[in-house]
C-alpha cells in the first residue's frame, strides 16, 4: 500500500495535496444525492512517532483539456489505481505550453508520492530544462501505461495544388516527389528539439532525401496543410486526426513506430516500406524528483496494473492509443533513450 510506503520513508504524512484548475475524481464517485463533492474517507497510516494521520488524496496532473482522449486515459488511470494505493486520486487537468505548465507544477511539487504527472513523448523536447522548461532529469519516472503513434499525412484531396502540384497517394510517392524537388517538399511538425522533427530528420536521413522540416507560427501542423503551407505534416495520431483520415480530409501516408497503429489498421509503417524510422510516442505517471524509492516502486506496481486492466484498454479505442507497460526502471531507461535519439537527430538539423 502507498499509504505504508510512504510512513516508511518519509515518516509523518498529513500534507494536504494542492487543488486546482478542473479536477476530475478518477473513480467518478465523491458526490452525494444532491450532486455536491462529498470528502473520500481517508485511511488512517500510523507513522514512525505512533499516531494516526490521515492519508492525503493523490492528484494526477495532466496536460490536456477535460474530455480529449489524454484526459480520459488518466481519469480511467486514477480510477483503477486508487485500490491499490488505498487512496482516492484524481485527476487535474493542466493544458498549455506542449506539457510543460503540467509537468512544472507536479516538479515544483514536495516528493511526497502524491503529487504525480501524466507524462507524453513532449517531455523529451531538447532544451527544455533550464529555461523555464521541465525534463525527465526534473522526474522522477513512475510507470509507462500506453503508447502512441506518429503518423505522416498529406491532404486528402487538395482542391488547392501545393508548390510540387502533388497528390501523394502514399509514402513511395512522397519520397520520390522529395528526391524530385530537394529541399521542396516541407513537412509540418510541432517545433525544433521535438520527437516530431526528429522523426522528420531521420525520415529525411534514411531516405536519402532533402526535406524541408518547419514548425508553422500561429497555427497547428494539420491547419499548415489545409492553408496549403506545406505538402505534409509529422503529427500524433489522436481522435481528431482519425476523424479527418476516416473522412478523406487527410491521408495517412505511413505511420512511423514499430508496428500498425490499430486505430489505422492499413496504414502500413514506414518500416514496411524500408525506412527504419520510429518515433516514440507514449503515455506514463511520473513523480517529482526526489521521491523516495520505496514509494516509486509501489506507484509503479499501481500504475503497471491500472495500465493491464482490460477497462483501460477499452477506453484508449478510438484515441490512436494503446496499453504498454514498462515498470519506473525500464520507463526512465526508455525516456534516457528518447531523449538520446532526438538529440542525435536534431543534430543533423542545420537550417
Amino acid at each position: 500500500m502507498l499509504a505504508l510506503a510512504l510512513t516508511l520513508a518519509l515518516g509523518p504524512a498529513a500534507v494536504g495535496c494542492s487543488g486546482g484548475g478542473g479536477e476530475t475524481s478518477g473513480s467518478g464517485e465523491g458526490k452525494d444525492a444532491g450532486g455536491k463533492s462529498a470528502e473520500a474517507p481517508g485511511r488512517p497510516a500510523e507513522n514512525t512517532l505512533g499516531h494516526q494521520a490521515f492519508q492525503p488524496s493523490t492528484r494526477l496532473v495532466v496536460p490536456a483539456e477535460e474530455g480529449v482522449g489524454l484526459d480520459r486515459a488518466a481519469r480511467v488511470l486514477a480510477g483503477l489505481s486508487e485500490g491499490p494505493l488505498g487512496t482516492r486520486v484524481f485527476a487535474d487537468e493542466r493544458p498549455g505550453e506542449g506539457g510543460s505548465l503540467a509537468w512544472r507544477d507536479v516538479a515544483g511539487e514536495e516528493p511526497d508520492g502524491h503529487q504525480l504527472a501524466y507524462v507524453t513523448e513532449g517531455i523529451l523536447a531538447s532544451g527544455r530544462s533550464g529555461d523555464g522548461g521541465v525534463g525527465p532529469e526534473d522526474l522522477e519516472m513512475v510507470a509507462q501505461t500506453d503508447a502512441g503513434f506518429a503518423v505522416l499525412v498529406s491532404k486528402g484531396d487538395p482542391e488547392v495544388e501545393t508548390l510540387q502540384w502533388e497528390d501523394f497517394e502514399d509514402l513511395g510517392e512522397f519520397v520520390e516527389g522529395a528526391k524530385r524537388e530537394p529541399g521542396l517538399v516541407e513537412v509540418a511538425d510541432t517545433g525544433a528539439g521535438t520527437v516530431y522533427r526528429a522523426g522528420s530528420l531521420a525520415l529525411e536521413h534514411e531516405a536519402g532525401v532533402d526535406l524541408a522540416a518547419k514548425s508553422p507560427a500561429n497555427k497547428t501542423p494539420v491547419e499548415a496543410i489545409y492553408d496549403s503551407d506545406v505538402e505534409a505534416a509529422l503529427v500524433p495520431v489522436d481522435e481528431a486526426i482519425l476523424a479527418d483520415v476516416l473522412a478523406g480530409e487527410l491521408k495517412a501516408l505511413a505511420v512511423l513506430g514499430g508496428g500498425r497503429c490499430p486505430d489505422l489498421p492499413k496504414v502500413p509503417t514506414a518500416k514496411e516500406r524500408g525506412y527504419d524510422v520510429e518515433v516514440p510516442v507514449f503515455g506514463g505517471v511520473a513523480a517529482p524528483e526526489g521521491t523516495p524509492r520505496p514509494v516509486v516502486e509501489e506507484l509503479g506496481r499501481a500504475f503497471v496494473g491500472a495500465s493491464s486492466s482490460r477497462i483501460f484498454g477499452k477506453a484508449l479505442v478510438g484515441t490512436g492509443r494503446e496499453p504498454a507497460q514498462k515498470g519506473p526502471r525500464e520507463f526512465a531507461g526508455y525516456v534516457e533513450e528518447g531523449v538520446r535519439w532526438v538529440s542525435e537527430a536534431g543534430s543533423r538539423d542545420v537550417r
